[in-house]
């Protein structure tokens, strides 16, 4: 997912379709308001995945009767259901054509969704979660079936999502644990993803996708059809259209209601479903009550918490050391103990941290990443903006001015003070001379102050617009080193006519000296008193000379300097390229943002 496929929308939507469970909630890209969770009658918060066939007219001969598609509890209720499916969230086939049934229920999902929420439905962008463990071919494969909805739609692996809500979570609390190096552990139904960030970059490790928590729902199927084996009415309820998966929901429901302590209206289902699947749930209830499904079940040797761990092992591995500060465990299947305990003593030196929803941690975080990902797309064009606003472009061409003034300044009292010899003629050397006596480098070095002085409050009030705070974003701005060469380009160009008026400044300050040093040598010489007399009168004229010859090269050396300016059709160029460059450098620290969602 990359910023140039995001548009300015309204709402992001995000859909988690859960193996077992799924849900759907939106909120407004704008503003920092908690997503909105689409409750669908009395399912609540949480969908059962689950997707049917019923007729439309059930009086109607078979030949002449017309099926729609139900989900969720009208699935598992539905009196003359056909095709009824539970736990079917595979991974997709590259050369399946056949629309997977976890796509045909996103498709009934959203379209009950928008039909009560049209607005949504004009200008939104849909995120769906996938596992993070599904490869590359698995998830384009995924992405070509969603398609054939007419509505914006990304994908984005659901541990990263988890992620993203636990940030969300902790925003603005005091951080007790910081999220340099986190590992979210995702414990979904059909898979069980891992995803560590280090330095905002998540990556998705190659582990879990097999070890889903249906694994345990068909344990305890096997366990209620060896118990019930020969009772005819099990039988004959198990082996009719839907039977398999009604026992596969009933398992589920079971497993839930003992590690959650609550009883999820498991008598619904015996009052609820086909009069055919009713001996089935109710042989299926009595024999899993029974039961102790976390001690029995999940922790029998070779079950699902010894095959958890032998994962968590391979993922220690996989990160080496220095391990993960926080641990973040997410997903249905993380309200279950065992889970905790495991990463406790997978990661003794980490926090691990329960999502107190964790249900709801994927779809949330889908719907900010939609968020996110919009307001990084509207960050980038905030800051694209910056450079041609007029106090940004005026900022950059004083500093420039102010430069060159600086370096004019610095060139002046050097040449005047004679403390240097302008006697460089091969470019190289010449260059380099001029750096050294405008002192350029403690020049370009005050710009740089200059324009971060002028140029960052106004970056940070872009930045403060989308709730980032000022240590979120730090700018050091790093100068073009053109400044540098137009500079020293103009200074050369002036080289000949300094080089020649400090060279008679040098001579005509030596003249005096040379006078004096003629008299000593007369007079050691005995030299008559004509001679001495002529030699006197001579050197009143060459005295008198160098004071005005000296006045004149000091005046031509000035005049050049402060006449000297950089040409206004290169002033223009290099403030487009300071802006440029100054503007690409924000850009990529919008990238290091964008990289948390990427």
């Amino acid at each position: 997912m990359t910023h140039d496929l995001e548009r300015d929308v309204a709402y992001a939507v995000g859909l988690d379709l859960g193996d077992g469970e799924s849900s759907l909630c939106w909120l407004p890209t704008t503003g920092r308001t908690s997503a909105e969770i689409h409750l669908r009658g009395t399912e609540g918060a949480s969908i059962v995945t689950a997707i049917g066939r019923e007729p439309e007219n059930p009086e109607a001969q078979a030949a002449n009767r017309r099926y729609r598609v139900v989900i969720g509890e009208a699935a598992v209720f539905a009196k003359n259901s056909v095709q009824f499916s539970v736990n079917f969230k595979n991974r997709p086939e590259n050369t399946d054509l056949h629309t997977p049934d976890a796509v045909r229920f996103a498709q009934v999902l959203l379209t009950e969704f928008f039909a009560q929420h049209p607005e949504v439905r004009e200008d939104c962008v849909v995120y769906v979660g996938h596992p993070a463990g599904w490869d590359r071919p698995s998830v384009a494969a995924y992405q070509r079936h969603f398609t054939a909805m007419d509505v914006p739609l990304r994908l984005v692996a659901e541990s990263q999502s988890a992620l993203v809500h636990v940030r969300d979570r902790r925003a603005g609390q005091p951080a007790v644990v910081g999220l340099d190096r986190v590992l979210v552990v995702d414990v979904g139904s059909s898979t069980t993803d891992f995803t560590v960030v280090e330095d905002l970059l998540p990556r998705n490790l190659p582990l879990g996708a097999e070890l889903g928590c249906r694994d345990i729902d068909g344990t305890l199927a096997r366990i209620v059809r060896d118990s019930c084996a020969g009772n005819a009415k099990f039988d004959a309820s198990h082996g009719s259209e839907g039977g398999p998966e009604m026992l596969t929901l009933v398992c589920r429901r079971a497993k839930e209601a003992q590690f959650s302590g609550v009883d999820l209206r498991l008598q619904e289902l015996e009052c609820g479903c086909d009069p055919v699947f009713v001996p089935l749930v109710t042989l299926a209830l009595g024999r899993l009550r029974q039961l102790d499904i976390p001690g029995r079940v999940v922790r029998a040797p070779g079950g699902w918490a010894d095959r958890f761990a032998a994962t968590l092992t391979e993922v220690r591995g996989h990160l080496g050391s220095p391990g993960p500060e926080l641990v973040v465990l997410t997903g249905g299947g993380s309200r279950m103990p065992v889970v905790r305990e495991l990463c406790v003593g997978a990661f003794p030196e980490a926090t691990v941290e329960n999502d107190t929803e964790p249900s709801l941690s994927v779809t949330r975080g889908l719907a900010s990443i939609g968020r996110h990902s919009v307001n990084v797309a509207r960050f980038r064009r905030d800051i694209q903006a910056l450079k041609d606003r007029p106090e940004f472009e005026e900022a950059i061409r004083a500093g420039l001015v102010e430069a060159f003034d600086e370096a004019k300044s610095s060139l002046l009292s050097r040449l005047l003070a004679r403390a240097d010899r302008l006697n460089a003629d091969d470019e190289g050397d010449l260059d380099e001379l001029i750096r050294e006596l405008t002192g350029l480098d403690e020049v370009l070095a005050e710009l740089r102050v200059t324009l971060a002085d002028a140029l960052i409050p106004l970056v940070l009030d872009i930045c403060r617009s989308y709730g980032i705070r000022d240590d979120q974003f730090t700018l050091d701005i790093a100068l073009p080193e053109i400044i540098g060469t137009a500079i020293t380009r103009r200074i050369r160009a002036l080289w000949r006519v300094l080089r020649n008026s400090q060279g008679a400044l040098d001579v005509v300050t030596r003249v005096p000296q040379l006078g004096l040093m003629r008299l000593r040598s007369a007079l050691r010489a005995g030299a008559t008193p004509a001679q001495m007399a002529a030699l006197v009168a001579g050197m009143a004229v060459i005295v008198a000379l160098p004071k005005g010859a000296e006045l004149g090269a000091r005046q031509l050396i000035k005049t050049t300097l402060n006449n000297a300016a950089l040409d206004p059709a290169e002033v223009d160029r290099l403030v487009t390229d300071v802006a440029e460059r100054i503007s690409a450098q924000m850009d990529d620290r919008a990238r290091e943002v964008e990289r948390f969602l990427a």
